[in-house]
């Protein structure tokens, strides 16, 4: 596009916008102002001089450009375009520059990224290259001959590093006191009830956990302590059932209840469970509750029987039977699911029916959940024992065990 030079007109307005406007009218953008200035022009007959704006401009002349001739115009239009071509060469420069030196920074960091995996794996595989030491290689076989868990073993291992110098293990005769010891300090053996009559136990668990007979054995214990305590008075206790599944449960209850003369009741509803509690608060020293028993994974029947508990101002120790043979994994989802019925501590039962305890220990451990009883046989007088530590190291196959030492550490009685 050229414009006339040559020919510059003028136009007045009151204003610079009144001026373009009028110019955008006539040549529509066919027009370049060129020139504004104020100037003073006269009002009607003379008078009243005011301001106004002048400007000057120039058209588009149509014939004022051919390939092999420039005009000003075209001359002064070339250099704006040079300026801004220079600049957006300019600009484009540091964004390239920009975009090489974020390119060249993510292959830098990619670099350190891919240095500090081979360092790490070429650590892991000279670790995993290194042979235990004899002394942590025997300890691991025993715990797992006496199938304590995976997550316990590696605490074992982790703990003898962190203790033991390389000189030191190889006495293995200290390693080995050392870790029993630790296995013993792992083990939480459950306080002693303050005695609050009438005092209510109740006992839940899994089909197949003994909890019947569990729960004589705990009544009978709690006969015999009770009469030596109380220079040789029997309590008054009795029984309640709320086992509706079983067959044979309430006869089997009332076998035993002839034979600690106690009363053996059945509730079988929460009104029922109520009303023999209220019944019976103010003439009893206990109450020794029977549930039935399902699978862990059943949530329906263990909710309903959770309901069925739930008696206000009842506030019973309840306790959760587990078998000694049960599977670490097993043990770990019945605890997890009857952690609703906020259990006080654990029994295990059935100790005669197996010869390993470190998955017991385990999964007591690893939950933090403490252990009450222990019990073993079916005589219901004697077949019970409270839990204490030397009785489960004891029961570790392979170990040396000190007998003296574990006692004078973990405070038996001889």
């Amino acid at each position: 596009m050229s414009f006339d030079y040559d020919k510059k007109l003028k136009i007045t307005g009151n204003s610079i916008d009144e001026c373009k406007e009028k110019l955008f009218k006539t040549f529509g953008k066919d027009f370049r102002i060129v020139d504004k200035q104020i100037v003073q022009k006269s009002g009607f007959l003379g008078f009243g001089r005011r301001d106004v704006t002048e400007v000057t401009y120039v058209t588009f002349h149509p014939n004022a450009y051919s390939p092999d001739s420039k005009s000003y115009d075209d001359d002064a239009e070339a250099q704006r375009l040079a300026k801004n071509r220079e600049g957006i060469l300019q600009n484009q420069s540091s964004v390239l520059m920009s975009a090489q030196i974020s390119q060249l920074n993510q292959q830098f960091n990619a670099k350190i990224d891919e240095f500090e995996k081979v360092m790490s794996n070429k650590l892991q595989t000279i670790a995993g290259g290194q042979e235990k030491h004899e002394s942590i290689v025997k300890i691991e076989d025993l715990l797992s001959q006496n199938e304590f868990t995976f997550s316990y073993i590696k605490m074992m291992e982790e703990r003898i590093r962190n203790e033991f110098s390389l000189e030191g293990l190889e006495d293995y005769d200290l390693v080995e006191r050392r870790v029993v010891d630790w296995i013993g300090e792992s083990i939480s053996v459950a306080k002693e009830s303050v005695f609050r009559p009438p005092h209510v136990y109740i006992i839940v668990g899994p089909t197949g956990v003994g909890k019947t007979t569990t729960l004589v054995k705990l009544a009978a214990m709690f006969i015999k302590s009770f009469s030596v305590e109380n220079s040789g008075r029997r309590p008054e206790v009795c029984f309640i059932t709320t086992d509706s599944m079983r067959v044979g449960a309430l006869e089997q209850l009332e076998r035993w209840g002839d034979r600690l003369s106690s009363r053996v009741l059945k509730a079988e509803r929460v009104e029922d469970l109520k009303t023999l509690y209220d019944e019976n608060r103010n003439n009893v020293d206990a109450i020794f509750i029977d549930t039935s028993g399902y699978s862990p994974n059943d949530a329906a029947h263990l909710a309903q029987i959770k309901m069925l508990l739930d008696v206000p101002g009842m506030n019973p120790d309840v306790y959760l039977a587990l078998t000694a043979s049960t599977k670490a994994r097993d043990l770990q989802n019945i605890m997890q699911n009857y952690e609703p019925f906020g259990y006080k501590s654990v029994i295990v039962t059935k100790c005669d029916e197996s010869e390993q305890i470190g998955n017991v220990i385990s999964v007591l451990n690893e939950r933090h959940k403490t252990i009450s009883y222990l019990t073993h046989g079916q005589m219901a007088a004697r077949d019970i024992t409270k839990a204490n530590v030397v009785e489960f190291l004891k029961r570790l196959e392979g170990f040396k065990i000190d007998r003296v030492h574990i006692e004078n550490k973990f405070g038996v009685e001889m």
